[in-house]
């Protein structure tokens, strides 16, 4: 299967058709997806924040970018992460990179300070990433985020 021009082998796991909006192109797994057409600039998100923060950034970035095609959707100091879905959304803060990560059921994590059922029927896990160890206790948990994004329903089997 093709996502974002790129192949990619799902092996078992069932994905929604995909849409392509006629205007920018980008692709969704929502027919008309509402949307605003483009990716943003990341120089917005970063500009001003710590260089430390900046790395972590990139850091996560580059996490989510091995785990397959992605796109990285940026807007004022927000950053979506999103395969057919958004499967992490972060928020540049003046101290922090606050994560919220969009799996299928709720999970333990001292770092989660917030945990919630989402408009998806998953639960969404929240937490403030200060620096790369942090970052590292979390990557499973990205991963999950990413595979659960691919497949054609977010609720629990």
């Amino acid at each position: 299967m093709q996502i974002f021009g790129a192949e990619y082998s799902l092996g078992k796991i069932e994905v929604n058709p995909m849409w392509s909006c006629p205007k920018c192109k980008r692709v969704f797994s929502r027919r008309n997806q509402r949307h605003a057409c483009g990716t943003g600039n990341r120089a917005e998100v970063i500009r001003g924040r710590p260089e430390s923060l900046v790395q972590l950034l990139s850091a996560i970035e580059e996490f989510a970018r091995s785990l397959g095609p992605i796109e990285v959707v940026t807007r004022e100091r927000y950053v979506l992460l999103r395969s057919t879905r958004i499967f992490v959304d972060l928020v540049m803060m003046s101290d922090a990179v606050r994560i919220a990560i969009h799996l299928r059921q709720k999970v333990a994590h001292p770092l989660f300070f917030k945990v919630g059922a989402n408009d998806r029927g998953g639960v969404t896990h929240v937490a403030k990433i200060r620096d790369h160890q942090e970052f590292e206790s979390l990557k499973s948990y990205l991963k999950e985020a990413y595979v659960v994004s691919l497949a054609s329903s977010p609720k629990p089997a």
